[in-house]
């Protein structure tokens, strides 16, 4: 099948984000996935990219959304509704990575294909590490700006229930790409790990697991209001994500844990945090879990360390 997303290069990569890394890369000694970060611009894509390739073959558009209705009332033509609630067990957790096989399947995506993802701001990064965990997070991408920044520029909408699709076939193949509460507990204070708080401020303060860093998930985008609203908004160019990760404690060499309240505002930055090369893990439990659990707490501005 012909590649229909725009591939990394990488020494142009590097001429952009090479001198953020110079040195330290070069002090670890770490696994070279982690020491040696290389970007993965590729998983976000342009509404003109998504315009100029919506017909393509094997390419698969998923609208992300809780209400049956507002997909009804307009989505980007073509598009597959997927009910990101269908895609939690328990507690709004993650399933198991073959409990998931069916619903992929449901939405007729196999292993051939390649996904867009666009939808409610507070859920569409759910779905990403959704198909990240079953092994299909190099194959998919998500909208930048979304349906609200492809219905600003004009573009077509339809309306309407979505189209009839047929069952594809997916072979899963698991990936690690969650922290559970044990894992995460064994390793609190190593250089090893950045564990990163995406809550506001005002939920970090509260209470925070210790060694955490804050960084607001809403500061990654340009127009933060907007984009929590579901209106128009574009993420933070590369460098400014970039900037934003590196004051919270993401470094060359270092495994970046992103977490939250139950894990919604944490999936979507696990899917920058990887755009930016790192080589993440999504604690799903996030601090509902944690705090649960009888787990060490630190509160105020500062990130605390392990007792």
């Amino acid at each position: 099948m012909k590649e229909i997303f725009p591939r990394a290069c990488v020494p142009v990569v590097l001429l952009l984000v090479g001198s953020a890394f110079r040195g330290s890369a070069v002090a670890q000694c770490g696994p070279p996935a982690l020491d040696h970060p290389t970007p993965h611009p590729e998983l976000t894509v342009s509404t003109p990219w998504l315009a100029a390739h919506l017909r393509d073959s094997g390419l698969v558009i998923v609208h992300v959304e809780s209400d049956s209705a507002a997909f009804r009332a307009g989505h980007i033509p073509g598009a597959r509704r997927a009910d990101p609630m269908a895609f939690t067990v328990g507690d709004h957790d993650l399933p198991a990575p073959d409990a998931l096989r069916s619903l992929v399947e449901e939405l007729g995506i196999g292993n051939a294909n390649r996904v867009v993802l666009y939808g409610e701001t507070w859920h569409v990064g759910w779905l990403y590490v959704v198909l990240d965990r079953v092994g299909h997070g190099a194959r998919t991408t998500l909208l930048d700006g979304g349906l609200p920044q492809w219905r600003a520029e004009g573009r077509p909408v339809e309306a309407g229930p979505p189209p009839a699709v047929a069952r594809a076939t997916f072979a899963v193949k698991p990936q690690e790409v969650v922290a559970t509460t044990e894992w995460l507990r064994a390793r609190l204070g190593s250089r090893r790990v950045a564990v990163i708080d995406v809550r506001s401020q005002e939920e970090y303060v509260a209470g925070h697991i210790p060694t955490a860093r804050h960084l607001d998930w809403s500061r990654t985008f340009t127009r933060p209001d907007s984009a929590l609203n579901d209106q128009a908004s574009l993420f933070q160019s590369a460098s400014r994500l970039e900037s934003l990760f590196r004051a919270a404690g993401a470094a060359p060499g270092k495994e970046v844990v992103v977490y939250c309240t139950i894990g919604l505002r944490a999936s979507l930055m696990y899917l920058i945090a990887k755009r930016l090369g790192y080589e993440p893990r999504f604690y799903d439990g996030s601090w509902s879990a944690w705090s649960g659990a009888g787990q060490p707490v630190a509160t105020g501005t500062e990130p605390g360390s392990v007792r």
